[in-house]
């Protein structure tokens, strides 16, 4: 009888152990279940954060600055509102968005060697105004237009802006328009100091593809851009 009572005991505490034992991996089970998500989500956030910071592709406040591995560390100096500003040329219409004035640091080597090749120099920065413009051609004729390739700063020195070409700035070179038609996100470099508050563009003469006609060319026209 004695036997029975202590199989059946050690039967019961063995059932108890083992329900104890269940119980705590449950426990440690949910807890590490707990914990990895956790960790998944503190990564995810992470993650998050960095492609938030490495997402962003605009300078929009005096101050921002970014790294473009195309040129460099780039750094908003100034910002202004130039919608108010329009030129027209013939048929040609150009309504102008923006102006930026940025500085490049920490070069890379691909956009300090065009630096080299059109200014000379070691470059150790750049500094340039980016104007962003828009332009249509409001009349029932094809134009031909070259864009900006003349800019006069404040104290009087002036440069040409063909270099926009060899860097794949969108200031046109050579563009055809057809009739009532437009084209967006137009923009054009010019190189000046930090603290530079204005700056001349002539544009470039306007043609018609038809040159019997009698206004088959419009002279370019020049306008003051505020920075």
């Amino acid at each position: 009888m004695k036997k029975f009572a202590f199989l059946f005991f050690a039967l019961l505490l063995c059932f108890v152990l083992s329900a104890c034992g269940s119980n705590s991996t449950n426990t440690n089970s949910k807890d590490q279940e707990k914990d990895t998500k956790a960790t998944e989500s503190e990564n995810d956030n992470s993650n998050n954060n960095t492609q938030e910071d490495s997402g962003k592709k605009t300078l929009d406040k005096v101050g921002d600055s970014l790294l473009d591995p195309n040129t460099g560390t780039v750094t908003l100096n100034a910002i202004k509102d130039i919608s108010n500003k329009k030129l027209i040329i013939g048929d040609l219409k150009v309504n102008f968005l923006n102006a930026k004035v940025i500085t490049v640091t920490n070069l890379s080597d691909a956009f300090k060697a065009e630096l080299k090749e059109n200014f000379g120099g070691d470059p150790k920065e750049f500094t340039y105004a980016q104007i962003l413009y828009k332009t249509a051609n409001t009349g029932k004729d094809e134009i031909s237009w070259s864009g900006f390739h003349t800019a006069v700063t404040s104290d009087g020195q002036q440069m040409d802006l063909d270099f926009n070409l060899s860097l794949g700035i969108p200031n046109p070179s050579s563009i055809d328009m057809m009739s009532n038609s437009k084209m967006e996100d137009n923009m054009v470099w010019v190189p000046v100091k930090k603290d530079e508050k204005s700056v001349r563009l002539k544009a470039d003469d306007v043609l018609k593809r038809d040159n019997s006609k009698k206004d088959f060319i419009v002279y370019g026209k020049e306008i003051k851009i505020d920075l």
